[in-house]
Order: structure tokens, then sequence, then C-alpha cells
């Protein structure tokens, strides 16, 4: 028993330092890996995301929420503000609990933080695009989470299934997206354990 458990605290020692800090899952070149007109799409929230331009680490984006979607999960981002601009529809947005409704034309800035999620009560696509560019959508590593884990989420195919934690742990804590209900560092923790697993068993790219 005893060299079994030490055989488990070695895995997730060396494993969760190579994976999270020797070969993290990110690209080191976020330019050459969007490609124009490439999307990524999520059957499960009812979006499809365009990058338009990297510039500077950040993504400016283009995506399309379908009708009636529902959205990822309420969540927030420690580092990083997130901006939607509406070009078509109505878009709608639970803020810190608060409901609030955007028309064409409007922009929201949503601080770091902040608990949110996007979705769409509609019968109408609603578009979310800055055509000015005046502001990114996000940085370019979450960018690049989300064009990996909406195929794992996809495969998955439930939203509250457990297995999601394989799919967000396998993109790493880099991917800041957290659940707005709970700790970040026991968080932080699960993802750095289950990461390399997580990648193992397909979960990542």
């Amino acid at each position: 028993m005893l060299f079994i458990l030490i055989l488990l605290i070695s895995y997730v020692l060396v494993t969760g330092i190579l994976f999270n800090h020797l070969f993290k899952p990110i690209p080191s070149d976020f330019s050459s890996y969007f490609h124009p007109n490439q999307k990524f799409v999520s059957q499960v929230e009812g979006l499809v995301l365009e990058v338009k331009k990297i510039e500077n680490d950040w993504a400016y984006c283009r995506s399309e929420m379908q009708a009636f979607a529902a959205g990822p999960p309420v969540h927030i981002h420690e580092h990083f503000d997130e901006a939607f601009t509406v070009e078509k529809g109505t878009a709608s947005f639970l803020v810190n609990g608060e409901k609030i409704t955007l028309q064409a034309g409007e922009t929201i800035v949503i601080p770091k933080g902040v608990p949110h999620k996007p979705f769409n009560e509609t019968a109408e696509v609603v578009i979310f695009n800055d055509v000015r560019n005046q502001h990114p959508s996000m940085t370019a590593s979450f960018a690049y989470g989300l064009s990996n884990i909406y195929s794992a989420m996809d495969k998955i195919g439930n939203p509250r299934s457990i297995l999601n934690l394989f799919a967000l742990a396998a993109q790493g804590n880099g991917f800041d997206t957290w659940a707005s209900n709970a700790p970040l560092v026991p968080q932080k923790a699960l993802r750095w354990i289950l990461g390399p697993t997580a990648r193992l068993l397909g979960y990542g790219k």
C-alpha cells in the first residue's frame, strides 16, 4: 500500500511539473496558429468563434451565438477584461447576478474578476464583432484554449458532466476561465493535478 501511495504521489509531482511548467499546453506563436476564416464551433454552448487577428498577445474576434443558445456557464477571468460588441441581434448577459441586454452597436467590457455569461434569448443569431477593432475581445492564450476545449466539450456532450473538468484541466492554468462559485486556489490545484492525465486521455492538443 505504501509503495502504491509513493508511486501515485511521484506520478502526480513528476507529470505535474512536466506538464504545467516545462511543457505548457500553449503554442509559442499564436499568430501562426490562427488562420483567416478559421472557425471554432461549440455545439454545447451554441457558439461559433473566428479569430480575426492577433496583436500584442490579444485576440480580436468575431463570434456568432445561435438562436436560444445557453452560452457558457457563469465564470470569471482572473487576469483580463473581456469585451463584447454586438454587431447584429439582441444579446443577453448575466453580469454579477444582474441581467443586461445589448442591442446592435452597443459594447460591454466585463472587468476581470466579475462573474458573467453571455446568452441568447431570441430566435435570431447574435453576432459579436467590433468592426473597428477598438477593443480586443480576449487574450490570445484564452482564444487558443477555446479553440481546443470547444471540440472536447462537444464530444462529452453534457455541460454538467464531471468530464468537463478534464477538458478544462487539459488546457492548464493558463486558460483563464474559472467557476465563479468556488475559490480559485482549489480550482487551480485540481487543474494542476488532473492536467497531465487529461492530456494523456486525449482531452487536449
